[in-house]
């Protein structure tokens, strides 16, 4: 059994939205924390350690992924389809993936745990994202778009997590490209909160070198963290 906070599931409200980026950014703010990364269900990958959002990790990271662990190591369940789990292969063993998640948190403080794609996202016929996390006992961080379309999705996804009663640690808005203008980020960060009660930490724009990221997007995860100061 995990203790609650002990696990960060990151979300998303949305394919492609920025999670593994966030993802990065989190292992970089844990530096010097017992902490480490998965991603227990990787889909539209055929190597690991070429293609997969782990080996993304691993070339970014300063000292590549923490504990010596390989891309590989943290992929549970491969498939090479670009799909939902569901369809993406043979059948995902849900209890199998859980066990992953925990072997885990038996050996390390804090495990940051990317999902695929958002909460709804089925793994097996009977099971999605979120039954995954609540199953862990996870706290959710989503990872949302800064423009146009982020404020109906994100809160939709605040919905679902809080309809199941899961922990939530609000969301974080990515802008890759700084496409959004400042105002427009800033009128859908207040309305998601306004709507939500939710917690929206800030906005992740451009990041030039992902090897060297901004301090300011650090200290913003920082916040987020606050419940694993302990």
């Amino acid at each position: 059994m995990t203790r609650p906070g002990k696990i960060i599931f990151i979300t998303g409200t949305d394919t492609d939205v920025g999670k593994t980026v966030l993802s990065l950014l989190i292992m970089r703010a844990l530096a010097g924390r017992d902490a480490v990364y998965l991603k227990p269900v990787q889909t539209g990958c055929t190597d690991p350690d070429a293609d997969s959002d782990p080996a993304f990790l691993h070339r970014h990271l300063p000292e590549g992924l923490p504990g010596g662990m390989s891309p590989a190591d943290c992929i549970h369940s491969l498939r090479p389809l670009p799909k939902a789990p569901l369809f993406a292969g043979e059948p995902v063993d849900f209890e199998a993936l859980q066990r992953f998640i925990e072997g885990r948190t038996a050996c390390h403080d804090i495990v940051v745990v990317e999902g695929a794609g958002g909460v709804l996202v089925p793994v097996t016929a009977q099971k999605n994202m979120l039954d995954l996390a609540i199953a862990c006992r996870a706290a959710i961080l989503v990872a949302a778009r800064a423009g146009l379309g982020t404020i109906n999705h994100t809160l939709l996804t605040f919905e679902a997590i809080a309809a199941r009663g899961a922990e939530c640690l609000g969301a974080i808005l990515l802008d890759p490209t700084d496409a959004v203008p400042g105002p427009d980020r800033t009128e859908n960060i207040t309305a998601i909160e306004s709507f939500s009660g939710r917690r929206v930490h800030g906005v992740i724009g451009r990041i030039d070198d992902l090897r060297h990221p901004d301090p300011h997007h650090l200290a913003l995860l920082g916040n987020v963290l606050v419940p694993f100061a302990n």
